[in-house]
């Protein structure tokens, strides 16, 4: 990766959302203690959502939310899975401390949850775009490039892209794809992005799971994103 990475906060993030995870082996404790958990979030994350179960899925394996008044941010715990998600990104160090605090309470009351299958952290972003003669003006934010057969024009109207690639411990899972806003009357990129560690982890070493997946997904966003893009997220016209 080319760049060096930054930790500057742009004005105009795409960032929609920005979410760490951890995930264990199935513990039945903490549907018996979640109540205990709630109490040290409270005061915070007051709002309780009740997960609807769809057909086929199991009830413990759906998280709870326990969110902020605003929807800024929140926490998800299932009976496999913990996690927090930040709607209004105030930078890394902030996410982090935030997420450290959480989980003292969460290792408080579950203290006999230790072994971890993965974690993971996702970087959401909307990049709005207008179209040029009804075409997506891919190029100028991202340098992802689609080999194709001279018989498909380079010009594309949509795009809709999925990829998994290993890593030595885990996984990167990347999405592009043209999406509709809200009320339908704009169009963005999807730039998702999922850094997963999956091997040789445990519930000590999340601080630095999560340095090292934050470094990875940052640099990441770095090397995607073209100059002049940059200088807009800086505040600069596009």
């Amino acid at each position: 990766m080319s760049k060096k990475l930054t930790s500057e906060v742009y004005p105009n993030s795409p960032l929609v959302e920005v979410i760490f995870e951890i995930r264990f082996p199935g513990e039945p404790v903490v549907e018996c203690r979640r109540d205990i958990f709630y109490e040290s979030v409270r005061r915070e994350y007051s709002q309780v959502l009740v997960p609807q179960i769809k057909e086929g899925s199991f009830v413990a394996l759906e998280p709870y939310r326990f969110e902020k008044k605003d929807k800024s941010s929140g926490v998800m715990l299932a009976m496999n899975k913990f996690s927090f998600y930040c709607r209004k990104y105030p930078g890394f160090a902030e996410f982090k401390k935030e997420f450290m605090k959480l989980l003292q309470g969460f290792r408080k009351a579950y203290p006999k949850i230790d072994t971890l299958t993965r974690t993971g952290f996702r970087y959401v972003n909307i990049i709005p775009f207008t179209r040029e003669d009804g075409i997506l003006p891919f190029s100028k934010f991202l340098k992802m490039s689609i080999q194709t057969p001279p018989s498909i024009p380079p010009q594309y109207e949509n795009i809709s892209l999925g990829l998994i690639s290993k890593t030595a411990n885990g996984s990167i899972t990347a999405r592009v794809e043209t999406v509709k806003s809200a009320d339908q009357k704009g169009e963005a990129i999807l730039l998702d992005l999922d850094y997963a560690k999956e091997k040789g982890i445990n519930i000590r070493g999340v601080s630095k799971y999560l340095e090292e997946s934050h470094s990875f997904s940052r640099q990441l966003f770095e090397d995607l994103i073209t100059d002049d893009y940059r200088a807009f997220l800086r505040g600069d016209t596009l």
